[in-house]
């Protein structure tokens, strides 16, 4: 056995320089790995959030840049091509017609095949495994085979008789014949047949047992079958059973020195020299799938850290910079920081990009909340209390109630609702104490999430009703408090009602924000809510007929509300992906999906807003991707105002002021004041597209950016030079 020396984490360096405007950028866990393979010095991991470059120094590339989608599966190096193709559990192909990840990050670089994850099939269509056969490039599918030749899908067959689902799991090439593992067994064909593509061509030679994996070394091809048992054949007529049996098999590899490996759940064994057996990395999980040999050792794909590399008996994992998780369940923010809460861990990021994470069971995380008052520390709220964080350690759980909702109240004091609780209001205090309280309305309800409106919290009662709650001077008086539970009604129908609220903000003008199964409900802002019963509106949206309107994605399920600096409305859906509203609602500004942006899935689990970048962090089902939008939260100076680029040299056509004062205005004159802008910032930010006021990009010259408060008392001029 080898030895196992603690490693060393290889992270990708975080760019420190302002963002562009409309730019985006991923915060994938690139933990999934599964398939490895090495062209010359460098390693390619295919993880299921993008590609894993390894060379002493580790690089990436995903959905957002180079990639055409999410879900890697199977990847293989082309040598004949130079090319890297990229298979996606969707069915979708990637040809990368380069091995350089920074020249595939540029563009134009990516072929994308996407035929297969189109054509109507009952089977799925994952991609398992490539394999090069003469002038063609196969792929194993979950139903059939696919022959690519000049980047295009060229056929398409079934090797079993009448069932066109049956997957194709691994293939080889052994004695002039495809080899093809399915679940009913091993079948063959002459790879030089023209009726390969007849299933009644293809010959089961291996039944009775479900092939999961194929290898061939050392003139034998190796079966591994699902029950773990290794099957060796040297003609393909007779099989004969290789060493024991491997628990729980998953891929078998051979490496460039021959070496066959069997990876499992537990174990990495090499066939026929037990000494190099591995059962631990030495680091926090071990998950094996594929094996390639690197170097002077090996580099494993493994399904929990991605890429691991070993070199003279010690591993490290080659990583990517980004959150431990991709399935985050809830998003927190304040002052630059973003807190991730997954099962199984609580990953933040700070202002400056670069991601630190903590493995902790937070099973069932429903609110994520960052201390205004000490950003240091985050507060999570899970069915099984409340767990607060120093930075990303551990504190311990805090409070031992089933928490859905949680808000921090304008004294900075951190109310958590307890669900089902004859005790449903929670108060933290500063030496992390709480302290709780009866209260005979909301006592026993299914309270869920929570926000500030004034000197009031808003809460969902689940699934459709909502909450008020306003705490009185002595906590521990209930007699002073006050609190309600209504259900949703809008004052133009009043017999509207909807069956599940997902999502509830409050934006900067104290409206009260409702993502709802039946798109979108507000609710004004009011110096009493108790005095009657609150009315909601939905908000109508003009469409193409004149005269004829309808509600804000009243057929969608809106799971995530955020408010933006500019006191906009980012929207996620459950199957739409995201919309960015106006401060009305009114107006469409943007529209994000997964055909049209690198969203990962069109269900968005949460949205958090980063206030002083003005980046928006998507978490969806599948990962989390942020978007560099115009708007940023508004200063309360103009001491650190930033324009960027500055100079704006030839072919840049977008410039960003940012750290503006709330809603400032904006103008650029030349220096002989002529105006060419002028505009209101989206709270703090503001872009300028490099036109003046006919839509012509301005010559080269000094223009002067003078800024305004909305009082007009703060003002600031600032120079900005244009080449041409």
């Amino acid at each position: 056995m080898l030895r196992f020396l603690l490693p060393a984490v290889l992270l990708l360096p975080v760019a420190l320089s302002a963002q562009k405007t409309g730019a985006w950028r991923d915060h994938f866990a690139y933990t999934q790995g599964a398939d490895v393979l090495v062209q010359g010095n460098q390693v390619v991991c295919a993880a299921s959030a993008g590609l894993i470059f390894f060379d002493g120094e580790v690089e990436k590339i995903s959905k957002v840049a180079g990639l055409s989608d999410f879900g890697l599966t199977a990847a293989l190096y082309d040598a004949q091509t130079g090319y890297i193709f990229v298979g996606y559990d969707n069915g979708n192909i990637d040809v990368l017609r380069s091995a350089d990840p920074r020249t595939i990050r540029q563009g134009n670089r990516t072929k994308n095949i996407a035929t297969w994850k189109n054509f109507a099939t009952h089977g799925r269509k994952c991609i398992n495994r490539f394999l090069r056969m003469d002038d063609l490039i196969l792929a194993a599918t979950g139903s059939q085979i696919l022959e690519i030749k000049s980047e295009e899908i060229r056929a398409n067959y079934s090797v079993d008789e009448g069932n066109d689902t049956l997957a194709v799991q691994d293939l080889a090439l052994f004695g002039g014949f495809i080899a093809a593992a399915t679940p009913k067994g091993l079948y063959v064909v002459d790879k030089n047949s023209s009726t390969r593509f007849n299933f009644g061509s293809w010959q089961r030679r291996l039944a009775g047992g479900n092939v999961i994996s194929l290898a061939v070394s050392n003139g034998k091809l190796y079966a591994l079958q699902a029950n773990g048992a290794l099957q060796v054949t040297t003609d393909l007529q007779s099989f004969a059973p290789q060493g024991g049996t491997y628990p729980n098999p998953r891929a078998l590899s051979v490496t460039d020195n021959g070496d066959l490996w069997v990876a499992t759940a537990g174990a990495l064994y090499n066939v026929g020299n037990a000494q190099k057996n591995i059962s631990s990395y030495g680091l926090s999980s071990f998950s094996p799938r594929k094996v390639a040999a690197y170097r002077s050792g090996i580099c494993i794909a493994d399904a929990e850290l991605g890429l691991v590399v070993s070199s003279g008996g010690a591993f490290v994992q080659a990583q990517p910079n980004g959150p431990l998780k991709n399935q985050s369940l809830a998003l927190g923010e304040h002052s630059g920081k973003v807190a991730a809460a997954a099962s199984g861990a609580l990953s933040v990021m700070e202002n400056k990009g670069a991601w630190a994470g903590s493995a902790v069971d937070l099973s069932g995380a429903k609110v994520v909340k960052v201390n205004p008052a000490n950003v240091a520390e985050t507060f999570v709220a899970t069915p099984s209390g409340v767990v607060k964080f120093g930075g990303v350690s551990r504190a311990g759980a805090n409070l031992a109630e089933d928490v859905r909702g949680m808000a921090f109240d304008l004294s900075g004091n951190l109310f958590a609702f307890a669900s089902s609780s004859a005790t449903p209001v929670w108060q933290r205090s500063a030496d992390d104490s709480w302290s709780g309280l009866a209260n005979a309305i909301l006592g026993g309800k299914a309270l869920g999430k929570a926000a500030l409106a004034g000197k009031v919290f808003w809460g969902v009662a689940e699934p459709n009703d909502l909450y008020l709650y306003s705490a009185g001077a002595n906590l521990a008086d209930a007699d002073d408090d006050n609190a309600s539970i209504f259900a949703v009604r809008t004052s133009l129908d009043e017999t509207f009602s909807v069956n599940n609220i997902y999502a509830l903000a409050v934006d900067l003008n104290g409206e009260v924000w409702l993502g709802t199964d039946k798109g979108v409900v507000v609710y004004s802002a009011v110096s009493d809510p108790f005095a009657n019963a609150p009315m909601g509106q939905r908000i109508k949206i003009p469409t193409e007929i004149p005269g004829q309107a309808a509600y804000l994605l009243q057929y969608e399920r809106v799971t995530a509300v955020a408010v933006d600096g500019g006191n906009r409305k980012w929207l996620g859906t459950r199957d739409a992906g995201v919309f960015l509203q106006s401060k009305d609602g009114v107006e469409q500004l943007h529209a994000f999906n997964a055909q049209n942006s690198p969203l990962p899935s069109n269900n968005v689990v949460d949205i958090a807003v980063n206030g002083q970048t003005g980046e928006v962090i998507f978490a969806t089902d599948k990962g989390m991707v942020g978007f560099y939008s115009d708007a940023t939260a508004g200063r309360s100076n103009f001491d650190e105002v930033k324009v960027f680029p500055n100079p704006v040299r030839p072919g840049m056509s977008l410039v960003t002021i940012a750290n503006l004062m709330e809603d400032a205005s904006v103008k650029i004159t030349d220096v002989s004041g002529n105006l060419v802008f002028f505009a209101t910032a989206n709270g703090g930010s503001i872009t300028w597209n490099v036109q003046n006021l006919s839509g012509r990009r301005v010559a080269t010259g000094v223009y002067l950016i003078f800024l305004a408060d909305r009082s007009g008392e703060e003002s600031k001029i600032v120079k900005l030079l244009v080449v041409n």
